[in-house]
Order: structure tokens, then C-alpha cells, then sequence
């Protein structure tokens, strides 16, 4: 839609009504005029905003057309008192001059963006709009009161326009028919006089058109009509035999004859007035005044341009539901529906009223929230930037360990390769002083044999042998170790030899010397095998001071004369040397 909101006249009447229904169900926001004290509630319902005020009264109009935007927003004026009787009718001209004249102005001083006038086909003079020339209104060229009413308003507003500039644009509907109209209502009383009274009808007739299809051309006009535009909106011409054979037809009642043509000529007109008020029966000539007023006007529609795709009612379809519904109320079904929709309204009037201040509440509240987080952010910068430092700084320091561990290892692994390449199997007999040195460069090779089974008692007395063999040669020379030929014990040894018992006395106080520095040189190989690759230089440097105490045991022992035990078996004068289990085995337990 063209405008943001729409104010309507007449609104509690039929036209005005299914103004409003229109409007509000394209979504449009709609403020009603309605007299004060008056039941507005179905329009409330409708979700209409309610102004209350008289349009004979300008004051009561100010709240009406206060709007926030009036360049957005467009009055419909449908408000009006329809009558086809020829007495004169003051309310009729109260409401249709004197108040569209005020509307007018009101609109104009508010300075409303659009004005849409509900006039009448009627009002227009009848030899130009039906010769197809440019609508004129003249209330003087007008039949009845109504029509001179609605001429003289619509005369007042075309002035305005061209004066004014005025953006007004007129819709003149024919006479209007359908549902939802009072009892009042002329066309309703005709109804009811022929239905029940069974009045004689008058020739004639008349241009009909249905009340929606009016109410939807005055919302086509408001949104496309031109400024100064007057459009003329026709449904279908009835005579009134027609017409009222269709009543007849839709009723099922009997059709009603027609007054006897001499009767309905104007010189019968004293006398057959005279006749119905001294019987004080209904008039025909008065019932029927509608078909009898410009009985042969009709008009042509000029609203195809503005309403292109529109289809017009016919009399019938407009009879039939009016006829069928009694109440007289547009959509009556729906009432029900409409008071729970006012109900909905009224609630939603509240919500919004509490709305501001929820609302305000809701700001404070996320702005308190985003401060504190803006706050909570920047504190949590500073500690990330902080503990990134750290971190960094950590990373080096374990960098720097890593590398020193790993120099660390690559020395201690150096050495050991180097000490398990020397070879030390075919060393030449060495002295006792060069024992130190051979001990350093001692390979730490792992040793899968126990110390008893690689050096036994046997080992020993073939090593005494072989010392007696090398003459000349040092006597504290290493014996060379040789694999025994047999598994022979040490008594079978005895029993085979016993005539060398004294020479085996003298080889065997040598060989243990000899034997005491051997084994030294064995544990300490021994207990590099266990000690890691990174202790091996303490494990020299102690068994070097070990050799040297050792060797300094040693010469005061080859001096001392040792006790005759030459009578006692060799593995007992063995035994009772110095020579500790821990000594010749090692600290290990076996």
C-alpha cells in the first residue's frame, strides 16, 4: 500500500466498514472516526484504532487527523445520510454538506497527502455525465435532496483542487446495494414493504451496485486515482418489474402487481395522495420514489483503468445475500472470531504501553554485560601476552638442556665405542708397573660366562706349568689362560702327581701372587659391565687405586716365609691364603 496509515469516516456503516476490512487485511495501520458513546467494538476487534468525534464538529476532528507523518497518510470520507424521500431532511444536509466541508478543510489545514471523496452518480448533471462530456455538479440540476446534498459537497470539493491543488480524487457509485445495511436503510424498507405489505410497484427504474464492490473502489482510487479525478462506478440497471420479479424469485414469495399506470400520472398526483393519506395506507408513489427518480439515468462506468481486473456484482448475487442474511451485518459468522481479535487487541495495546521501558531496561543490562566483557578481554590480554613470555623463556631453557644432554650423550657414546674397539685379547706378558695402564684401556665388553666357570682349579695348575716352562721371563707376568683339555678335578690332579708335591708348593705360593693381581683386573672388568657408560672413568680411577694397594700387598707377601704345609693337600695350603670370597668373586652373589 501507498500510505502508511488511513484515516476513514463512517467507518460503524457498511462502506466505511468494509473499508476498513480491506485495509487492515493488506496490513495497513487504520484509525476509525466514530461518534462519541457509541458501540465500536467490532471495529476495535478488527484491530482499527478508535477516534471519537462528530465531523459537523471541527474540534472533535484535531485528534482524528493528528497523525505523526500527515504527507504519508490519506482520509477516506464515507460518511453520509441517504434518503430518496422528497421532504426535506436536515441531519441529511448537517452530515453530507456541512460536515464533508469541515473534513475538507481539516484535511487540508493537516496537510494530508491524499483525500478520497464517497460522492454519487446522482449528484452529477445529468446531461453532461450521460452525453459523456466532463463531469459538472450542479445541486440545482439534481433530483431530490440527496442527490442535491451530495452535488453541492462534491462542487465544494473539485474547488479545492483547483484552487488548492488539493491531491482529492471522488468515486460516484450509483444507488448502493448488499448486506450489512440497517433497517433503516432505504432499499431495506422497500424490501420490507413489498415482502410483507404486498405495495402495489410503480414503473420505472434504477443503476445498482453492490456495497463491496463500492468499498473496493474507493481503496483502488485512493492508491491510483489522478488528483481531481471523478470516477463513476455503475453495477447493473434494473427496471423496477425486473427487479422486483427477482425479489420475488429469491423470496419465493407471490410477485406484487403494479399500480395502475393512470394513477402514477402528475395529474393524479393530488388526487391519489389524498387517497392513501385519508386510508392511511402506503403511498406507492413514496415507497418506490428510488425507481421513479431519474428513472431512465444510466451510467457508464469510467473506473476500468483503476480497476481492470474488478467484477462487478450482479442484482441478483447482491439480492440473494441480502435476503439471506436478516441481521443485516457484514460477515456476521465471523463475530466471534472478531471479539476474541479485540480481546488479542487490547492485549497488545499493554504489551506495547510496558514496551519503552522493558526495552530501556534490556539496553542497560547488555551494555553493563559488554563493558565488563570488554574489561574481562583486555585483563585477559595482558595475562596472555604474559604468560607467552614465560613460555618462550621455558622453551629455551629447555632447548638448552635438551642440547646439553644430547652433547652429553654423544661424548659418553663416543668413549664407549672407543673402548669396545681397542682389542685387549692378544696384549704381550706386561710388568707389574704397566698393569695400570692396561687397566684404563680395559675394554668394558660384556662377559655372558660366570667368573667360576672361565677361570677354575685346573686353569690355575696349567698356568703354574707354563710359568715353569718360560725361564727368564718376569715372574709377575701375566699367565696365559688356556682352555682346559679335560674336566679333570683337583684330587685326580694329587694322586696323579704326588712326587711334586714340593715343586707344585713352590709354583703355587708364586702363581698366587700372580693369581691375586689377576683377579683384580677381572672384578674391576666385571663391575665396568654394570656401570654406565658416563661412570666408566671413576670406575677406573678407583680400580687403579685398588691395583696399587694391592700390588704394594703383594711384595711383602713374596718376602715372608710362609709356614711348612707341605704335608697338607693342595686345595687346603690354597685355601689358607688371604684371599676373601669377595676378592676372588666380586661383590655380586652367585
Amino acid at each position: 500500500m501507498m500510505y502508511e496509515k488511513y484515516l476513514v469516516t463512517g467507518a460503524k456503516d457498511p462502506v466505511g466498514r468494509l473499508v476498513v476490512q480491506t485495509l487492515l487485511a493488506e496490513g495497513c495501520q487504520v484509525r476509525v472516526l466514530v461518534p462519541p458513546e457509541s458501540d465500536y467494538s467490532l471495529l476495535r476487534g478488527m484491530g482499527a484504532e478508535i477516534a471519537e468525534g462528530e465531523i459537523f464538529d471541527r474540534d472533535s476532528l484535531k485528534e482524528f487527523l493528528a497523525v505523526e507523518d500527515p504527507r504519508k497518510s490519506a482520509v477516506i470520507h464515507t460518511e453520509e445520510i441517504l434518503s430518496i424521500s422528497n421532504d426535506k431532511n436536515l441531519n441529511m444536509r448537517r452530515i453530507n454538506v456541512a460536515g464533508a466541508q469541515n473534513v475538507i478543510d481539516m484535511a487540508m489545514r493537516a496537510k494530508i497527502g491524499r483525500f478520497v471523496y464517497l460522492g454519487s452518480a446522482y449528484s452529477l448533471d445529468p446531461d453532461s455525465a450521460l452525453s459523456g462530456e466532463k463531469v459538472h455538479f450542479d445541486r440545482t440540476k439534481a433530483d431530490g435532496d440527496y442527490a442535491a446534498s451530495k452535488a453541492e459537497a462534491s462542487a465544494y470539493l473539485m474547488e479545492k483542487i483547483a484552487v488548492n491543488k488539493f491531491n482529492a480524487s471522488l468515486l460516484l457509485p450509483t444507488f448502493i446495494i448488499g448486506p450489512g445495511f440497517s433497517e433503516d436503510y432505504d432499499m431495506n424498507k422497500i424490501l420490507k414493504k413489498y415482502l410483507e405489505k404486498k405495495v402495489s410497484t410503480v414503473s420505472g427504474g434504477h443503476a445498482f451496485v453492490d456495497v463491496r464492490n463500492v468499498a473496493t473502489a474507493l481503496v483502488a482510487v485512493c492508491e491510483n486515482g489522478e488528483p481531481g479525478g471523478a470516477y463513476i462506478l455503475n453495477g447493473e440497471y434494473k427496471s423496477s418489474q425486473d427487479f422486483f420479479a427477482e425479489v420475488s424469485k429469491q423470496s419465493g414469495s407471490e410477485q406484487v402487481k403494479e399500480m395502475p399506470k393512470w394513477t402514477q400520472s402528475k395529474s393524479m398526483d393530488k388526487l391519489v395522495n389524498t387517497f392513501y393519506r385519508v386510508t392511511k395506507k402506503d403511498n406507492p408513489k413514496e415507497v418506490y420514489a428510488l425507481f421513479m427518480n431519474s428513472p431512465e439515468a444510466n451510467y457508464e462506468s469510467t473506473v476500468s483503468g483503476i480497476l481492470p481486473d474488478s467484477e462487478v456484482r450482479k442484482v441478483h448475487d447482491s439480492l440473494v445475500d441480502v435476503l439471506s442474511r436478516p441481521g443485516n451485518e457484514v460477515l456476521p459468522d465471523r463475530i466471534p472470531d472478531l471479539e476474541k481479535a479485540a480481546e488479542a487487541a487490547a492485549a497488545k495495546s499493554e504489551t506495547e504501553k510496558e514496551a519503552p521501558k522493558e526495552t530501556s531496561k534490556v539496553s542497560e543490562a547488555v551494555l553493563k554485560r559488554a563493558e565488563e566483557s570488554a574489561a574481562r578481554a583486555k585483563e585477559s590480554g595482558e595475562d596472555a601476552e604474559k604468560r607467552a613470555a614465560a613460555a618462550a623463556a621455558a622453551r629455551e631453557r629447555v632447548q638448552a638442556k635438551i642440547e646439553a644432554a644430547r652433547l652429553k650423550a654423544e661424548a659418553a657414546a663416543a668413549a664407549a665405542a672407543e673402548a669396545k674397539n681397542e682389542p685387549a685379547a692378544e696384549k704381550p706378558a706386561a710388568s707389574a708397573d704397566d698393569k695400570e695402564a692396561d687397566i684404563k684401556e680395559a675394554p668394558a665388553e660384556k662377559k655372558d660366562d660366570s667368573f667360576i666357570t672361565k677361570f677354575s682349579i685346573s686353569d690355575l695348575m696349567a698356568e703354574a706349568e707354563a710359568k715353569k716352562a718360560a725361564a727368564g721371563e718376569d715372574a709377575k707376568a701375566e699367565p696365559e689362560v688356556k682352555e682346559p683339555e679335560a674336566a679333570e678335578t683337583v684330587e685326580e690332579k694329587v694322586e696323579e702327581a704326588p712326587e711334586r708335591a714340593e715343586e707344585i708348593k713352590t709354583e703355587a705360593d708364586e702363581a698366587a701372587a700372580d693369581f691375586a693381581e689377576f683377579v683384580d683386573a677381572s672384578v674391576l672388568e666385571k663391575k665396568e659391565e654394570s656401570a654406565p657408560a658416563e661412570e666408566t672413568a671413576p670406575a677406573v680411577e678407583a680400580a687403579e687405586e685398588k691395583a696399587e694397594e694391592k700390588s704394594e700387598e703383594a711384595e711383602p707377601e713374596e718376602k715372608t716365609e710362609k709356614p711348612d704345609d707341605s704335608n697338607k693337600p693342595l686345595w687346603e695350603r690354597i685355601s689358607a691364603e688371604d684371599i676373601s670370597e669377595e676378592e676372588i668373586f666380586g661383590e655380586d652373589n652367585f
